[in-house]
């Protein structure tokens, strides 16, 4: 038994291998018929595809554990929270991207889903996965991997997520984001931290190449 746990331990911490390679290749065949609304498709198949993951390596209930009130320091909650809150600056000078009706739609259903998918998979799973490498590494390696999913698959038609500085900047919110959840043992903040990104980011303007952050000019 303790052998099984061991070896699904490290197959959760290999998925992103089969995870990103997935996206990457229903992105670019989606990207034939759609253009850059490829996303779309490729994102519920990933979206299912970490909805496997979970129920497959996410132990009992693991939500309950995921979700529980957050032990420790407020600091890390408040910080998760505000790297979300940095995108302000992108809806208030991008927000007519929104007008719309089709793109405003995607962008409210993104943006209040798909943190639920990414912070339960990326920090909660892969954290968990990885909490016995030493030195911090099993941060690092999340982290990392979060980062390097958006350029390998949303970067294949979003101009901006393929730049090198979105791969840096992904990088250390996503280093954030799982410092949180192994400080608090809870990943309230970093979904609204991730909300807040997602829509005051806004992400599906940027999908479609509409819009383009700061800094990925």
């Amino acid at each position: 038994m303790l052998r099984l746990r061991i070896a699904r331990r490290w197959l959760v911490a290999a998925s992103p291998v089969v995870l990103i390679a997935l996206g990457h290749v229903v992105e670019r065949v989606a990207g034939r018929f759609l253009g850059v609304w490829a996303w779309a498709p490729t994102m519920l198949v990933f979206w299912g595809a970490i909805a496997g993951f979970i129920a497959w390596g996410g132990g009992e209930a693991p939500w309950r554990r995921w979700l529980a009130r957050p032990s420790g320091s407020w600091f890390w909650s408040v910080l998760a929270v505000a790297m979300g809150l940095f995108s302000l600056r992108e809806i208030l000078v991008a927000w007519r991207t929104l007008e719309s009706p089709l793109v405003l739609a995607s962008w409210l259903v993104f943006g209040l889903v798909n943190p639920w998918f990414e912070e339960g998979y990326w920090r909660g799973l892969l954290v968990e996965a990885t909490q016995g490498w030493p030195f911090g590494l099993g941060i690092v390696y999340s982290s990392v991997a979060f980062a390097v999913s958006h350029p390998w698959i949303w970067g294949v038609h979003s101009a901006a997520l393929a730049k090198p500085a979105a791969l840096v900047g992904l990088a250390l919110v996503g280093i954030v984001w799982s410092l949180a959840y192994a400080r608090t043992g809870s990943l309230r903040f970093t979904i609204v931290g991730h909300t807040c990104a997602n829509l005051l980011g806004l992400a599906v303007p940027v999908l479609l190449n509409l819009h383009v952050p700061a800094g990925l000019e």
